[in-house]
């Protein structure tokens, strides 16, 4: 959808919230975990720090030692589902805008993981239904790490065709319940986290525009990132950091492009974050000065397709009217995409 064509159906996120497990893993933790490596090579590697977990610790360690799986952990009550932290990240963003939960009613929500809890229903109706939201419909779109930008294109889809004019998007991740623990390459990047955002044709109080979507796919990369079913998350590595370095610019040159924006109009960019290194590389080529670039790798690791939103979240209190935003993800199918946002506030 283009610029010209968003001007008849105007899209808002006048709320957005995140969610952060509390349980967290260092790269000291990783020594226990006998696979070879250290905290400064873990650092050296991908520029990861820390990373949060929906498991604690001692689960973890049990998963690659064989003590327990996946499904003890799930009949435990012990995987933290897509609901609730949705309702979660929801309840920040209603706290954060003053707004009400039992005065809203979103025309459609939208859900996406990469990690679900079941075939069906969709998970946005877990998220609608944990978060007592009223809806219209509720369905789910799942692009991997580029679900955010997939969704904000469908959502403006919904507006434009009038089937919708307000809404709600939900994404939670929870790799660190499907990484081989016996990998150290794999197992070292990812953290777990959730976003909620309330979504409306108009704008209220503190908000962002949603002014330009675009999304891309090359199917014939399909199984360089798969996490099949049953089985653990799998990438060819190399290959996948080459090709996320190239579709990062190449997306937010282009939205910016089509646009009439330059580098020099951007107030902020943020970028897939699979690894610090990969990030910097990507910033560096577009232009952007360390200050712009806003990321939440090296703390919170590679949270999929909510790794984006979340850090776009987390600094929603830097944003000031007239700010422009781009986000620029990467994720398998291979698929890309990115976002141009405009931020208004009465209040600045």
């Amino acid at each position: 959808m283009s610029a010209d064509q968003n001007k008849k159906s105007r899209l808002f996120l006048t709320a957005m919230g995140h969610y952060l497990p509390e349980n967290v893993l260092d790269n000291n933790f990783f020594d226990s975990l006998n696979i070879g490596s250290d905290a400064q090579w873990i650092v050296d590697r991908v520029g990861v720090q820390e990373r949060r977990s929906i498991l604690r610790p001692e689960e973890i360690r049990a998963l690659r030692f064989g003590d327990t799986t996946r499904d003890d952990l799930v009949q435990a009550g012990r995987i933290m589902t897509f609901g609730q932290m949705g309702a979660k990240a929801w309840g920040l963003a209603m706290e954060r805008s003053g707004l009400h939960t039992a005065d809203l009613h979103a025309g459609a929500v939208i859900g996406g993981t990469s990690v679900p809890d079941s075939d069906i229903p969709s998970h946005a109706c877990y998220a609608a239904r944990d978060s007592k939201l009223k809806t219209g419909f509720a369905f789910d779109t799942n692009s991997a790490c580029s679900t955010f930008a997939v969704q904000l294109q469908t959502m403006r889809g919904a507006f434009a065709i009038g089937s919708a004019t307000t809404g709600a998007i939900f994404g939670a991740e929870r790799y660190t319940s499907r990484v081989d623990y016996s990998d150290r390459k794999g197992c070292i990047l990812f953290g777990d986290s959730a976003y909620a955002a309330y979504v409306e044709s108009a704008p209220r109080g503190k908000c962002l525009e949603v002014i330009d979507t675009m999304v891309e796919s090359s199917p014939e990369g399909a199984d360089t990132i798969r996490m099949l079913d049953g089985k653990s998350f799998e990438q060819d590595g190399k290959a996948v950091q080459k090709f996320a370095i190239l579709k990062t610019v190449s997306a937010a040159q282009a939205i910016m492009e089509r646009n009439n924006l330059r580098v020099a109009d951007v107030n902020w960019f943020i970028g897939h974050q699979a690894n610090l290194r990969m990030l910097a590389s990507a910033a560096q080529r577009l232009g952007f000065d360390s200050e712009k670039h806003l990321y939440n790798v090296d703390f919170f690791g590679n949270q999929g397709g909510a790794g984006a939103p979340v850090t776009l979240s987390q600094n929603w209190d830097k944003f000031r009217h007239g700010d422009t935003i781009v986000i620029s993800v990467v994720g398998s199918g291979l698929t890309w995409g990115s976002v141009l946002f405009r931020v208004h506030d009465k209040v600045s």
